[in-house]
């Protein structure tokens, strides 16, 4: 058998870290559920973000090596489930109720870090690490928020179906661009372009104009500009999702590189849900 070229080397290393077809799929299928979930009810929405939040758990911590997994899984089961409960319990807080699940994780966070004794090391990467984790795990129901914020349920699952269709949307449109030309590259070693991102946000103001149209708050281009804004917030998020799928290691086995494409596509989706509910509101008042 011939030696491995350093090329084809980096080549393999590339297709395990950036796999752009899986990612695709997952959008497809993620944004399938949560689309029809707005549709049926809140009790329903409620049920489909909690599996997308048990679905990035696990994608994180059995997809990256990162110090301290078996703590950051069980802090981002606790910090969903609150998060959760305060979403559905105090629907008429805004997010102001997720600012105390936040001020609660943090001092867990050091106490997982104590807790880990003897085997204690690369401490920072392993906090920030899981702290990036609960924050995307609390950010998700920002997404139910935003259906309960408005008063009309035809409206809300409008709002938060239209979302749930520019977010999904602009990331696969946004692989698709770099699948066929990354260019030009934020940088050289990692396959996403400038490109991909004004597909994001192209496609962002069209499926915001179209899904939104219909709503009193979003009339007079309002819907292609909040769909602009998400595409491209969006779009970002998964440029800079993309550097952590470039510096952070993949674990041991084959799972991990299945299950990688999971977290180009959640992370930057969760992060999205809050910037859509605060530009949402701010473009209703």
């Amino acid at each position: 058998m011939a030696p491995v070229t350093e090329a084809e080397a980096e080549r393999i290393d590339a297709e395990e870290r950036f796999n752009f077809n899986g990612s695709i799929g997952v959008a497809l299928l993620v944004a399938a559920v949560l689309g029809w979930t707005t549709r049926t009810g809140a009790l329903p929405l409620l049920i489909g973000i909690a599996a997308v939040q048990a679905l990035l758990g696990f994608a994180w911590v059995f997809g990256l090596a990162v110090p301290g997994r078996r703590g950051a899984l069980i802090l981002a089961a606790l910090a969903s489930a609150a998060a959760d409960v305060t979403v559905s319990v105090w629907p008429h807080s805004q997010l102001g109720t997720l600012l105390a699940v936040f001020g609660l994780a943090m001092p867990t966070l050091f106490v997982h870090q104590l807790s880990r004794g003897a085997v204690r090391v690369r401490v920072i990467e392993s906090l920030g690490g899981v702290a990036l984790l609960v924050l995307t795990e609390v950010s998700l129901p920002a997404l139910l928020q935003l259906r309960h914020e408005f008063v009309s349920a035809r409206v809300g699952d409008d709002v938060s179906f239209g979302v749930v269709i520019i977010g999904f949307g602009a990331l696969v449109v946004g692989f698709l661009v770099d699948m066929i030309v990354a260019a030009p590259r934020f940088d050289v070693e990692v396959p996403r372009g400038l490109l991909a991102l004004l597909a994001s946000t192209g496609f962002g103001g069209s499926a915001g104009y179209l899904t939104l149209r219909h709503s009193a708050e979003f009339i007079g281009g309002r819907g292609a500009f909040a769909g602009a804004a998400l595409g491209a917030v969006v779009g970002l998020f998964g440029v800079a999702v993309a550097f952590i799928e470039h510096e952070v290691p993949l674990a041991e086995g084959g799972f991990a590189r299945r299950v990688r494409p999971v977290l180009a596509v959640l992370i930057p989706f969760c992060l999205l849900a809050p910037v859509a509910f605060l530009l949402c509101l701010a473009i209703r008042a």
